[in-house]
């Protein structure tokens, strides 16, 4: 077998190839580095070269080599792991990890593995972090499985993102129509708890006045270990983390023992409580703090920025949730209060005669409107098209006794309209007749505007949703036309959506108004060589609209995928020039290949094919010619400027 004499550098700076370099691998099971196999050192040259993380296990005991992406992973010190036998290496996950590695080995079939938990202890701080990887065998020349390689991607950030997707939708399942106060805090504290993996989670009322924390609902995962019914000194925060709440920002303690205090008998007392770490959300009213949410834990633990806003939010829904739930239960005790009171904290309360004649209104009436509001004269502070609607519903209630209940527009002192609900609920004598109106009016304004905002946000993404549809069932379509394998038809469908997604990312970063050309072109084409050099690009700056920047992300995309398989991308030295400029109300956009083999027309038209020169048409208010020259396809690209250019921004 022949061997080569040395892993040769790279012509960018490797770490981890100087430090395999570097190293005296003599004595190891890999034996000098000038004996090193051909395909172990072919192995080891694309491993050191990939963006991703790599590495290549080799021999018997799978001794482990990898690349600088790896090292990023492992933190430091970075070459802990580099040549160790992968049993030894990864000696806490290898009950699990270890059959993989065998069955790709028994098999000589590669291996998928999606979005598995991998704790890694990176710069002394344990994390939980997800992986997809692959595990591809490396075959010697008599066929036996001689080592294998990996590739992997960190999904730790999709993989959380949709924990906690599902885990909000949980609590709000879980809290939906739950009228018990108490109740509402037991599930949520619970539900976070599960979900942080924290040993106990609870909530402290706080009375600032008497300086004490009481703690009321508490959950636990082993049982005892609860705080519930004790009193804690608000005192044993501390001065500082005490204002720290007081502001309203969530308290983060990794651990309480790092934390600089001239009371060491504050940390003495946490820790008797059984903490070391913790997350404390404050609830802050009218200046004073009321409430605590805590997360505990008996030992060290490194918070991730995501938990601690998922407490927050868990802290906010709850405390709304209980404020609710205390509502409600203080409406049902008593029916006969509600109907005297204004329902959700009334901003203008007033009453009414039995004949409608309003006869007392809050003072914050005539602050709003300018006006006393008293007798009929209220209607002098709605808004013109309002006021029939109003009066009409208002007279309904007089003559028959049913609740009223109104939205209108009221005319503000500074000139301004804002919404308003008004309601009002009848008191009866003891012989049923009404004997006084109780009324309210809220301001409902900045509900009223959002309903609005939600409701166009809900139309324009129907019409996104639709679009995309039916951009995916028409590629779907022209992939699937033909005779073509189904494994083809995928891999075509897969790269073409791909294209697609790309596109939407540049347009959400501009929230979908618009996206620049350059990037619309850079990005189309920077994954089909790992060389950017081989591609010219240039041009004047441009914003293109959604529409057009969707069209040509896909053309280019047909465009490069052929340029790679037949085209100037087919060999190491091919390039593409791509450049456009405006010209006579019009963007000329030229895509030429060259130094790439001889080019001859085909005979039947395909997908992609189609899509530039009928499809492009259509999208861009002009025409596109795919042109097969000699020395490289060229494709010109000819565009009304009043149909691609996306209107400035204001």
């Amino acid at each position: 077998m022949a061997v080569h004499s040395s892993i040769q550098p790279a012509s960018r700076v490797c770490r981890m190839g100087e430090a395999i370099r570097a190293r005296d691998w003599a004595e190891t099971p890999l034996g000098p580095i000038d004996q090193w196999p051909d395909r172990l050192r072919f192995a080891l040259e694309i491993c050191l070269r990939s963006s991703t993380a790599s590495a290549v296990y080799w021999g018997p005991d799978l001794t482990l080599l990898y690349n600088d992406a790896f090292a990023d992973v492992l933190g430091q010190p970075e070459l802990r792991l580099l040549g160790l036998p992968a049993a030894e290496a990864y000696a806490t996950l290898w009950d699990w990890l270890g059959p993989q590695f065998a069955q790709v080995i028994d098999t000589g079939e590669g291996l998928l593995v999606a979005e598995q938990r991998i704790p890694i202890v990176r710069n002394g701080i344990l994390e939980e972090t997800y992986w997809t990887y692959t595990l591809n065998p490396l075959v010697a020349e008599d066929g036996t499985v001689c080592g294998v390689m990996t590739q992997r991607d960190d999904v730790t950030r999709a993989v959380l993102a949709e924990r906690r997707l599902s885990f909000q939708i949980r609590l709000a399942d879980a809290m939906r129509g739950e009228g018990d106060p108490q109740q509402v805090k037991h599930v949520a504290t619970a539900l976070l708890g599960e979900y942080l993996k924290a040993p106990r989670v609870g909530y402290a009322e706080v009375d600032e006045a008497k300086g004490r924390a009481i703690v009321g609902s508490d959950w636990s995962r082993e049982p005892g270990t609860g705080l519930a019914g004790q009193r804690v000194e608000l005192a044993a925060f501390g001065e500082e983390a005490l204002a720290y709440l007081r502001s309203g920002e969530v308290l983060v303690l990794s651990d309480i023992r790092h934390v600089p205090t001239e009371r060491p008998n504050i940390v003495g007392m946490w820790e008797a409580l059984g903490v070391r770490a913790l997350i404390t959300v404050p609830l802050v009213r009218d200046g004073e703090l009321k409430a605590l949410l805590y997360v505990h834990e008996p030992q060290p633990r490194h918070w991730r920025r995501s938990e601690a806003a998922i407490a927050r939010d868990v802290a906010e829904r709850t405390w709304a949730a209980v404020e609710r739930a205390q509502a409600e239960r203080s409406l049902r005790e008593s029916e006969d209060h509600y109907r005297r009171t204004v329902e959700f904290n009334p901003q203008v309360t007033w009453t009414a005669l039995p004949d409608g004649t309003l006869n007392r209104v809050a003072s914050r009436w005539e602050e709003w409107t300018g006006t006393k509001g008293l007798g009929d004269t209220w209607t002098s502070g709605l808004h013109a098209d309002d006021v029939m609607p109003s009066l009409e519903a208002w007279g309904r209630s007089v003559a028959t006794g049913t609740p009223f209940d109104v939205e209108h527009r009221l005319k503000m002192r500074d000139g301004s309209l804002r919404w308003a609900r008004s309601r009002a609920f009848p008191q009866r004598g003891e012989q049923g007749e009404i004997v006084l109106w109780y009324g309210s009016t809220e301001d409902i304004h900045e509900r009223k505007i959002g309903e609005e905002h939600q409701r166009l946000l809900i139309n324009e993404l129907n019409h996104r949703v639709k679009n995309t549809l039916a951009s995916v069932q028409a590629i779907a379509f022209q992939t699937l036309k033909g005779d073509i394998t189904l494994g083809e038809a995928r891999n075509r469908f897969e790269s073409r959506l791909m294209a697609l997604a790309r596109a939407h990312t540049l347009l959400t970063e501009q929230n979908w108004e618009r996206a620049g050309l350059e990037h619309v072109v850079r990005d189309a084409t920077e994954h089909l060589a790992e060389n950017p050099g081989r591609f010219l690009v240039a041009g004047d700056p441009l914003w293109l609209t959604p529409r057009a920047s969707l069209a040509l992300a896909l053309a280019l995309h047909e465009l490069g995928t052929n340029a790679a398989k037949y085209g100037a991308l087919s060999n190491e030295t091919g390039t593409v020039s791509i450049g456009w400029r405006i010209e006579r109300g019009s963007l000329l956009l030229d895509w030429k290949e060259h130094g790439g083999p001889p080019v001859t027309a085909p005979l039947r038209r395909g997908f992609g094919s189609r899509l530039i020169e009928k499809g492009l048409g259509s999208d861009l208010n002009g025409h596109a010619d795919l042109i097969f020259e000699a020395d490289g396809v060229r494709c010109t690209i000819d565009a009304a400027l009043l149909t691609v250019r996306a209107p400035e921004l204001g």
